[in-house]
């Protein structure tokens, strides 16, 4: 199957490992997995998820320094929530090809999912982004319950690269969002939240974020803008 999705996307992996084609563009890779569903063998979908090459392996444990790009269903369904509509397919018989819909969608869908990521810099933006942000008929994945983390990534990354416009862009949205709870907890606040996920972000990877971890305290200082 991994040769049919290769054709119907027009251009050849850097490598195939079992169901996941990887691509290289420069600073980022981008890797089209293709996954049968859990409850139902007989059907299958895929996404793509586009990340750090230099972080990837350091980030690996929290699903990489990425973001997730997911495409419409067969019906059209398009408009995301924190648990995204995943479009799934026959799986095919034995020796047989790709159905219809499933051969539709990885031609129209697959190589904007790919190239949907521009480079470091719009990754960085998009780990902020305060919703999912849609292109090409294709949307990145940016879950509420997960906004705290991207928002910490982004800042490692904005540091990492020396981005002062991306970690300006991080600070001033950790500043506005800091002092309101997360949800289901009316008591844990967005910046300790970040705090939390910079303690684990700054442990793997080396990256000092010990100004983002002093943001659980009771009293804070925010981190100055670049």
């Amino acid at each position: 199957m991994a040769d049919e999705f290769a054709q119907l996307l027009g251009m050849a992996p850097a490598r195939v490992d079992g169901g996941n084609l990887t691509f290289a563009r420069g600073d980022l890779q981008s890797t089209l997995s293709i996954w049968k569903d859990r409850y139902d063998r007989a059907v299958f979908g895929w996404m793509v998820v586009t990340s750090d090459t230099a972080l990837h392996d350091q980030m690996e444990s929290f699903g990489g320094m990425s973001v997730r790009i997911d495409h419409p269903t067969p019906s059209g369904e398009a408009n995301p929530t924190n648990i995204p509509p995943e479009a799934r397919y026959p799986w095919p018989a034995s020796g047989s090809p790709l159905g219809r819909e499933a051969t539709a969608a990885v031609s129209e869908y697959g190589p904007p999912s790919l190239r949907f990521v521009r480079d470091r810099h719009d990754l960085g933006l998009l780990l902020l982004a305060d919703t999912h942000v849609h292109r090409d008929n294709v949307w990145a994945f940016a879950p509420t319950n997960n906004e705290p983390g991207r928002l910490a990534q982004a800042i490692l990354l904005a540091r990492h690269y020396g981005d002062q416009e991306l970690e300006r862009a991080a600070v001033a949205k950790l500043r506005k969002r800091g002092e309101e709870p997360v949800a289901p907890w009316p008591d844990y606040l967005f910046r300790q939240a970040v705090a939390d996920w910079a303690k684990q972000f700054s442990k793997a990877t080396g990256i000092d974020l010990g100004d983002l971890a002093k943001l659980k305290q009771k009293r804070p200082h925010y981190p100055e803008a670049p």
